[in-house]
């Protein structure tokens, strides 16, 4: 049974049915799927109670729209499975969240024939405005249904509670852009993620090992050239940018993970290894992280294997892999990588996602220490590439925000540090 809230007292009963039901599902519609959920204006709320589905129209041109704040006040006394917690969070934060969709199998993209016309016709306006209710009802519905036949109460507490949140924060602190923007940038609407003289990203958690990409509204920022131009169009908001980011982060993920200390410069260390000389040039330096990074994720030379680091990798490789091969799957961290998922994989790709997975897990976890610590500070981090932290310095906030923040980030492993004006010309 569908149910439109347009009256008091179809809203009353809406209360008494959330107040009893055992589950609850909500999606929020917004004037267009392809906007930044940050800038999006919510035309609806769909929500699925114990099978019965409902919609409750905040601005849509064919109906009696309730009152916003009344809504969410509502809906914040109840907790909603949600499809994507990140972007709910973007549309109403006060709300409680179970993200589920790290829990099931991927779904199709729902949509209809009106869904599919309209946005032919009207792509970069608030077109599920002019989409009819119904039609909005019928891809919810489709969607909500092929959820629950997945979807079995199963959730990852680190996911909900930690990754998401901590993701939609990021989001929050829109990166600010200059005149030279529009020389390297083509979004496909600016509208979509754009708001005055700032951009949004949006870092997609759904991956094999919940390592997220960002890459929004035809801009990859994790994929931003070093050498054109196009970083120079990222300035700060406060006085300058400062980047934190890992010396030899993976070699030395690795040795921390297969109980092997560097000591020193990582690839420094290795290329002594690898040309048989304590005499190392610039060109053998670059040529040893090549050769490190070709071996990490495509295969240990067998040449190298005299050498402890490398023995005791290939070492977790063959265990990694053996475990996986008998069960079927395999614990990293929060994650579990199975192969039901991946029925091509091998040893090599395996151990690639183990340490993805490792390096994400852990950098979330510092990129939530940081957050909480500039709470109550102006710099902000803005950006979050891998192994690289952006923050967006305020002079006001003092050197020692600068050391607090490194020495969140250098409990293990030591930070490189660069300073600028501009994106490209940290130094």
């Amino acid at each position: 049974m569908f149910y439109l809230i347009e009256t008091k007292n179809q809203l009353d009963k809406l209360e008494l049915k959330l107040s009893s039901s055992l589950t609850r599902y909500l999606e929020f519609i917004q004037g267009n799927d392809n906007t930044h959920p940050q800038l999006a204006e919510i035309i609806a709320v769909y929500l699925d109670v114990d099978g019965e589905d409902f919609i409750i129209p905040l601005s849509h041109l064919e109906c009696i729209n309730q009152d916003r704040d009344l809504i969410f006040s509502l809906l914040e006394r109840y907790d909603f499975c949600v499809l994507d917690k990140k972007s709910s969070l973007h549309a109403a934060p006060q709300l409680s969240y179970t993200d589920i969709q790290h829990s099931i199998a991927p779904i199709e993209q729902h949509t209809t024939n009106a869904h599919q016309w309209y946005y032919r016709k009207f792509p970069h306006t608030k077109v599920n405005k002019m989409i009819p209710v119904g039609k909005h009802l019928e891809r919810c519905k489709q969607k909500s249904h092929d959820i629950f036949q997945e979807y079995h109460g199963k959730t990852n507490k680190y996911f909900n509670k930690i990754l998401l949140p901590v993701l939609y924060e990021l989001e929050k602190n829109a990166l600010k852009f200059n005149d030279k923007f529009d020389e390297y940038f083509k979004p496909k609407c600016k509208k979509f993620s754009i708001k005055e003289d700032h951009i949004y990203g949006w870092y997609n958690p759904y991956t094999t090992t919940g390592r997220p990409v960002n890459n929004f509204n035809g801009i990859n920022f994790v994929g931003l050239k070093h050498d054109n131009g196009e970083r120079d169009t990222f300035e700060p908001d406060n006085d300058f940018f400062v980047e934190m980011d890992y010396d030899g982060y993976h070699p030395r993920l690795i040795g921390d993970i297969v109980d092997y200390q560097f000591e020193g410069n990582v690839h420094n260390t290795l290329a002594e290894i690898y040309f048989k000389s304590k005499e190392i040039t610039p060109k053998q330096y670059k040529e040893s992280k090549t050769l490190t990074f070709k071996q990490i994720y495509g295969g240990i030379d067998k040449a190298n294997l005299h050498h402890s680091f490398f023995s005791k990798t290939q070492d977790f490789i063959d265990i990694i892999w053996d475990e996986f091969s008998k069960k079927g799957e395999i614990k990293c961290g929060s994650y579990t990588i199975k192969k039901k998922d991946h029925p091509k994989i091998h040893s090599q790709k395996l151990f690639n996602y183990y340490i993805q997975a490792t390096e994400t897990e852990t950098n979330i976890y510092k990129i939530k220490k940081i957050q909480d610590y500039l709470k109550t500070k102006q710099t902000r981090l803005v950006l979050y590439i891998y192994d690289a932290f952006i923050f967006d310095v305020a002079k006001s906030d003092g050197k020692q925000t600068l050391i607090d923040l490194q020495t969140i980030l250098n409990d293990k492993f030591p930070i490189k540090l660069k300073t600028g004006k501009h994106y490209g010309a940290l130094s």
